[in-house]
């Protein structure tokens, strides 16, 4: 069965959970988040954006801090490109890198422990061996002016947020899938 990136985030979400489990033997309500984008809003003096998932009624649901939860994350799709497969067997196969973003956010305190050790500990670990680490941002100003566009957030102390941008490459093939797609 061929992976895609919903079944990745799925899997990166719920090996999370396991992980932070199995580190600290405790439980904690959390907030996951599968793919977002980012919603356009217009104000009486400036446009801005906000993540959010949106479901198939075209209702948005807001993904980020919560005081009811100790952490939570999102991912976004930033960008796919494509390639033509290199390898024996792969003449007809077309290949496409999907660059993605996963949003952190949590409370130390209620967690136990800081972004740096929370990113190495459970976040990093949880990334399947099939999706390629790219970076990890800390600058939590950036990160929040990235995923909030002329909207003022401010965090709490006791609150960090970081991205983790991963990449997850998979080799298809136009042919079946457009047949596929007709049938």
């Amino acid at each position: 069965m061929k992976l895609t990136i919903n079944d990745i985030v799925e899997k990166i979400n719920g090996t999370i959970i396991r992980q932070l489990k199995c580190k600290t033997g405790e439980e904690f309500p959390a907030q996951l988040f599968g793919i977002s984008f980012p919603i356009q809003i217009k104000d009486t003096d400036s446009d801005g954006s906000f993540p959010a998932v949106i479901d198939t009624d075209g209702e948005c649901r807001y993904v980020f801090s919560d005081d009811d939860f100790a952490f939570g994350l999102y991912h976004r799709l930033l960008s796919k490109t494509y390639d033509k497969a290199k390898g024996y067997g792969d003449g007809d196969s077309d290949t496409e890198t999907d660059e993605m973003i996963t949003v952190v956010w949590g409370f130390s305190n209620r967690l136990g422990i800081n972004a740096l050790d929370f990113e190495h500990e459970i976040i990093i670990p949880s990334i399947p061996k099939e999706c390629a680490l790219v970076s990890s941002d800390f600058d939590s100003y950036r990160v929040v002016n990235n995923e909030f566009r002329n909207i003022n957030y401010l965090n709490k102390p006791e609150e960090f947020i970081f991205s983790v941008k991963y990449k997850f490459r998979h080799v298809f093939n136009r042919i079946c899938v457009s047949e596929t797609n007709c049938i």
